[in-house]
């Protein structure tokens, strides 16, 4: 970061996020009690998705109720990323990954198509969300490094845009097709849907 290299930081960065989510979409499947109870959120959030996916039921479906969260966990990332050079942003991060991924691995394994329903399960706009945030973390762990207030210049206030543009259409694609999806992914795994 004190180079500037915003590419090469985003790049790792998503391969951390990957690398992340392959590791608990795997304790899923390999060893599910464990990842019930060591996944921050996961079981709850899982149960909200898939009754999301079960019954079109769910804030996915309806922006009054995703926006505020969305909202609260960008600005607290933005500001543990700002104050702590992106460890705290890491962690933060971590736990968002986390569970979203405990709850792909518990429906591709519900699916009975397990890579698939993997790559179903993490819907486009989450992946949107990561990859927008990863950027926002690359740039706002800088001002502590440089041991500067703001040390954006006209590079960074763009790849700034760049990531809020991504926040932006992330919403805009939950909020019109998140009902659709959630039709989708039960129909892609309409043999859960009995358990």
């Amino acid at each position: 970061m004190r180079e500037r290299d915003y590419f090469g930081a985003w790049t790792l960065g998503l391969a951390w996020a990957f690398l992340l989510s392959l590791g608990v979409i795997l304790l899923v499947f390999w060893l599910p009690d464990a990842a019930r109870t060591g996944i921050l959120h996961g079981e709850p959030y899982r149960q909200q998705m898939f009754a999301w996916v079960a019954t079109g039921e769910a804030p996915e479906n309806d922006w009054r109720q995703f926006l505020p969260q969305h909202l609260l966990h960008l600005a607290i990332f933005l500001v543990l990323t700002w104050a702590t050079a992106g460890y705290l942003g890491l962690a933060l991060g971590a736990g968002l990954v986390g569970y979203m991924s405990y709850f792909v691995g518990s429906y591709a394994l519900a699916s009975g198509h397990p890579f698939l329903g993997a790559l179903a399960a993490w819907v486009p706009w989450s992946v949107l969300r990561v990859c927008a945030f990863v950027l926002l973390g690359t740039l706002f762990s800088r001002p502590l490094l440089v041991r500067r207030v703001w040390p954006f210049e006209r590079q960074e206030v763009r790849l700034m845009g760049l990531a809020l543009s991504g926040i932006v259409a992330d919403l805009l694609i939950k909020a019109a097709f998140a009902p659709a999806y959630g039709i989708f992914l039960r129909h892609m795994a309409a043999s859960f849907l009995t358990r």
